[in-house]
C-alpha cells in the first residue's frame, strides 16, 4: 500500500485538515473591549466605588445580559460604555475607538454614530409621531431627508409597526413605544446598542416580544448589551455577566 494511504494515516490527515478548517472559522470580531474600567464617586469625604476594575470583551452580534442587585454597578457600567459618565480609570475601546480619550466636544457625535440607546421609559418625544421620532435621530448625521424617512419607515416596518407610523406615543401601547425606541436606536446603524432595563415597564407578553426583537437583531449581527433584573430576559441572551458591589463576579 502506498505511503500515506493506510486508514490510520488518512484519519490523521483528515484531522489535520479539519483543524485547519476550524481555525479558518474565526470568531466574530471584538467590537468592545473594556479594561480595568472604574468609577468612584466622592460623597462628602467618603469614596464610593460604583465600579471596580471591570474587564470584559464583547464580540459582534452578541446579545449580552448584565445582571446584579440594585446599586451593584450595572447601570454605571452601561453609562461609562455609553460615555454618559466619565471613568475614574481604565479604558473602553468600541469599534477601534478608546472612548475614555475622546474629547468631550466630540462625544455627542460619537454617541450618535456608534451607540444606540434603549431606555426603560422609552424617552420618545410626545409631540412627534413614531416616524418622526425615528427620523429625528438621523437629522444631525448628514442623512438626507428622503433617506431618513425611508430608513425610518423600513426600521419601523421590520419591527411590525408599519401601520403605526403616524401615531404619537400616547396612541401606542408600551410594547409599541419600546419598539419605536429600538428603531430609533438602530437609525444610525450603531456598532453597539445599550438597553437599560428595556422590559421593566411592560407585561410578560410584551417583554417576550421585545426580547425576540433583540434576538433577531443579534442573529443579524447587531451587538446588544442589556441591563436587566429579569432572569427570563437574561435566559434568552447569548451570555450573562453578573456584577456585585461594583465587581464583575462571573460570566456564564
Amino acid at each position: 500500500m502506498p505511503e500515506g494511504k493506510n486508514p490510520a494515516q488518512r484519519r490523521e490527515k483528515k484531522q489535520v485538515e479539519d483543524k485547519k478548517v476550524e481555525r479558518k472559522k474565526e470568531k466574530p470580531e471584538v467590537i468592545l473591549r473594556v479594561e480595568n474600567l472604574s468609577r468612584t464617586y466622592i460623597r462628602g469625604k467618603i469614596p464610593v466605588h460604583a465600579l471596580r476594575s471591570a474587564c470584559l470583551t464583547v464580540r459582534k452580534g452578541e446579545l449580552l445580559a448584565i445582571m446584579g442587585p440594585s446599586g451593584s454597578g450595572k447601570s454605571t457600567l452601561l453609562a461609562l460604555i455609553g460615555t454618559l459618565e466619565t471613568a475614574s480609570g481604565g479604558k473602553a475601546v468600541l469599534d477601534g475607538t478608546d472612548l475614555t480619550t475622546v474629547p468631550e466636544k466630540q462625544l455627542p457625535r460619537l454617541r450618535r454614530e456608534k451607540i444606540g440607546f434603549v431606555f426603560q421609559h422609552y424617552n420618545l418625544i410626545p409631540t412627534l409621531t413614531a416616524l418622526e421620532n425615528v427620523e429625528l435621530a438621523m437629522r444631525f448625521s448628514g442623512v438626507s431627508k428622503k433617506e431618513r424617512v425611508e430608513r425610518a419607515k423600513a426600521l419601523l416596518g421590520e419591527l411590525g409597526l408599519e401601520d403605526r407610523l403616524h401615531h404619537k406615543p400616547t396612541e401606542l401601547s408600551g410594547g409599541e413605544q419600546q419598539r419605536v425606541s429600538i428603531a430609533r436606536a438602530l437609525a444610525n446603524q450603531p456598532a453597539l446598542i445599550l438597553a437599560d432595563e428595556p422590559t421593566g415597564e411592560v407585561d410578560t407578553k410584551t417583554r417576550d416580544s421585545i426580547v425576540r426583537v433583540f434576538r433577531d437583531l443579534s442573529e443579524k449581527g447587531q451587538t446588544i448589551i442589556v441591563v436587566t433584573h429579569d432572569p427570563a430576559v437574561a435566559k434568552e441572551c447569548s451570555r450573562v455577566l453578573r456584577i456585585v458591589d461594583g465587581i464583575i463576579k462571573d460570566e456564564d
